[in-house]
């Protein structure tokens, strides 16, 4: 009987803790759209890799270059901007949304200066990737950038719009307008690669003009929908009753110096972060396509499947910055941890079953891959990609960890000791894994660089789980103190 009544008594610890404020049911009440609007994403990516390679490896190739220079160049401003879902959380945890509007629109005029420097980027796309890979994959790479950087500039301009609707948890808007962009892309993908319906065959730059067309779609569709939805202006301790409503275009749209630079002081760690992570990123790419084409073909098919695995968890992460951002402006400490420990519960269970497919099941995860494509060229390049995939089965669950413990420090705005974290791992592996890979193995191959991407991982994990018990960020904040 007394084993009964416990066993019940744990039932109902467990049921309350799963339903209860912050709890794993009420963190994915935020992030479940976001995690599926960034799943689409990664869906984009891979559907747009697997029609490139049935084309040819050369364009599967190149567009990996390319993508990893658009990743690494659109990173810093995207962090930096989307910070706005972090003011705009915290804001909203005092009840000041119109400091919150206010902040998105200073993100909307920053972002869209930066216009002329990608597109002179653009132009000297193959002065650039020249330095790096070999020539063949040179041309590519370069048209495939010059068609996209159009598209880097709306994914620019978005950022802070989705800050507003993530931070407000307006967040099945986005997955709606993700939803729309991804049957948009996947169908202008298969139009312009192949040249269907009369469309002419372009080939990669199909697939970059497919990518920029959708993105600018997107940032259409969320002015459209920020235009029409409002907020309740002022419902903080001084709001002295004002029950006012404002939308983004009922503020006025001016250049505000005390935002602009709060939101630079804060933004501006987070999005050198990024831009550290994606260095890293991109210099492991960068060996890797001296490899050869082969391996760099190998490398673009096997991060294709693994963005199924890493990129809804970015969602994930930014709920749990917007969660962790307005339960301490609202006094609630207690709310926050729970909320971190909800989102390592979602995200190691996610990242758990793509490890057990990544390791158990490999053949079955590339056979996508071989549809289209002749046997013997499948079966060549499945050899090659099945040894990465067991690398990303062992990491993809620190991943997890990591994005958690970077989104609730991100929250608070703890962005300085992010920069510096990231930095550091990244600086200590790729050094290591180079002075190593060059006394014992004359440089290293492709696993051995895979190797060293894994160990980063792992070492990101490990700092942002020890800052994070340390207990550093539970005093910080982004908004101004007198508001608290």
């Amino acid at each position: 009987m007394n084993f009964l009544r416990q066993s019940l008594k744990h039932c109902r610890t467990c049921r309350n803790w799963l339903t209860g404020p912050s709890g794993p049911v009420d963190v994915l009440s935020v992030a479940w759209p976001l995690i599926l609007s960034t799943g689409l994403f990664s869906l984009t990516i891979f559907v747009d890799r697997m029609f490139l390679y049935a084309y040819s490896d050369r364009a599967a190739a190149g567009a990996m270059g390319a993508g990893t220079m658009f990743w690494a160049v659109t990173c810093l401003p995207v962090g930096v901007f989307g910070f706005t879902s972090t003011f705009v959380a915290q804001y909203v945890g005092v009840g000041r949304m119109d400091r919150a509007m206010r902040s998105v629109i200073q993100g909307i005029i920053l972002a869209t200066a930066t216009g002329p420097f990608l597109f002179l980027l653009a132009w000297q796309a193959p002065s650039f990737f020249a330095m790096f890979h070999n020539p063949e994959l040179v041309e590519p790479e370069s048209s495939y950038f010059r068609w996209v950087s159009v598209g880097a500039w709306a994914t620019i301009v978005t950022a802070p719009l989705i800050g507003l609707f993530a931070g407000t948890n307006q967040t099945r808007l986005l997955l709606f307008c993700d939803f729309l962009v991804t049957i948009l892309n996947a169908l202008l993908d298969y139009v312009l690669i192949f040249g269907i319906w009369g469309f002419p065959r372009l080939g990669i730059i199909g697939a970059a003009l497919a990518t920029s067309i959708s993105l600018i779609v997107k940032l259409i569709l969320l002015l459209i929908a920020a235009n029409r939805l409002s907020w309740l202006k002022n419902s903080g301790k001084n709001s002295l009753g004002d029950m006012a409503r404002i939308g983004l275009f009922s503020e006025p749209w001016r250049f505000d110096w005390a935002i602009s630079s709060r939101l630079m002081r804060f933004g501006w760690p987070a999005g050198i972060s990024t831009l550290a992570e994606a260095i890293t990123f991109s210099v492991i790419m960068l060996v890797v396509g001296q490899l050869g084409e082969k391996a760099m073909a190998a490398t673009t098919l096997a991060l294709g499947v693994n963005m199924l695995a890493f990129i809804p968890m970015m969602g994930l992460g930014i709920a749990i910055g917007v969660l962790v951002g307005q339960s301490l402006t609202s006094g609630r400490l207690d709310l926050a941890k729970r909320t971190v420990r909800s989102g390592l519960v979602i995200s190691m269970t996610y990242s758990g079953l793509f490890a057990i497919l990544y390791g158990v099941f490999p053949e079955q995860v590339i056979a996508v891959y071989s549809v289209g494509t002749e046997s013997i060229r499948f079966d060549e390049m499945k050899d090659i990609v099945i040894p990465i995939l067991w690398f990303i089965a062992a990491y993809c669950i620190f991943d997890g960890i990591q994005i958690v413990f970077v989104g609730a420090l991100k929250g608070a705005g703890d962005t300085s000791f992010v920069l510096i974290g990231h930095i550091l791992s990244g600086f200590l592996t790729i050094g290591t894994g180079k002075l190593l890979g060059d006394y014992f193995y004359g440089g290293g191959g492709l696993y051995w660089w895979w190797g060293v991407m894994t160990a980063w991982v792992i070492v990101m994990a490990i700092v942002f789980s020890i800052r994070y018990i340390q207990g550093g960020w539970q005093d910080k904040r982004v908004i101004e103190p007198d508001l608290l």
